[in-house]
């Protein structure tokens, strides 16, 4: 019976000690902001290249759309065309996300 008491009471003063003193959090390893700034450093130039590509790619198409004597041809070259464009929309949307004020308020 005593061993039952003293453990019940170790018990006890543990869980009163952790109620009253909580374990303090670490902070995480890499802090979320220069989590982010490194995405931002890593994706905005693939993104500005692959626009520029993007770019590049439709004036091409739009070449070929203008130079088409085939009307099979020239259907080819108009969806690529919109492909294209829709392309590059997603990528400028997406570097307008990476540049949003959200992006600066991580870690604060």
């Amino acid at each position: 019976m005593n061993l039952f008491s003293s453990m019940a009471a170790r018990i006890g003063e543990f869980v009163f000690n952790l109620l009253n003193n909580p374990p303090v959090q670490q902070p995480p390893a890499v802090p979320a902001r220069e989590l982010a700034n490194a995405l931002r450093n890593i994706v905005n130039p693939i993104l500005i290249v692959l626009g520029g590509l993007g770019a590049l790619f439709a004036i091409y198409l739009g070449v070929r759309l203008a130079t088409a004597q085939d009307e099979s041809k020239r259907k080819e070259a108009k969806a690529q065309l919109m492909w294209a464009i829709i392309g590059i929309v997603l990528i400028f949307a997406l570097v307008a996300i990476f540049y949003l004020p959200f992006w600066n308020t991580i870690g604060q």
